[in-house]
């Protein structure tokens, strides 16, 4: 049976990686945590992070139309196989496995379309 242990990261959409890392680190006290090329830049304190993805986004008043887009939820490798077996158990249609290098992870949308992520980190 799949459990979920905790969030490991939400993905972050932003318009600019080293303004908005720097802003983060400065802000909220965030550490880099690993880059992949050329994204997303993680980021995070603990175990929580934000993975920084580039995106041309429009500008308000308020500066540009950044947001949230995935939140991501941790397990180990048997818990991977799990969920991957609970989801489709329960008819839910996913993506992947998806080998990210460092990590596999499953994706799927919850009944209201928001995106959601299981993902395992192989070492």
């Amino acid at each position: 049976m799949f459990k979920a242990q905790h969030i490991d990261h939400v993905e972050v959409l932003v318009s600019d990686l080293p303004r908005s890392a720097k802003w983060y680190e400065e802000v909220l006290g965030l550490k880099p945590m690993g880059k992949w090329d050329p994204e997303p830049w993680m980021i995070g304190a603990g175990t929580s992070k934000l993975a920084l993805f580039k995106a041309e986004l429009p500008r308000t008043d308020a500066g540009s139309e950044a947001h949230w887009h995935r939140v991501a939820w941790h397990t180990d490798a048997a818990g991977f196989q799990g969920a991957q077996q609970h989801l489709k158990a329960l008819g839910i249609a996913f993506r992947g496995p998806v080998d990210h290098g460092v990590s596999d992870s499953i994706y799927f949308n919850d009944p209201d379309g928001n995106p959601l992520e299981i993902t395992f980190y192989k070492r």
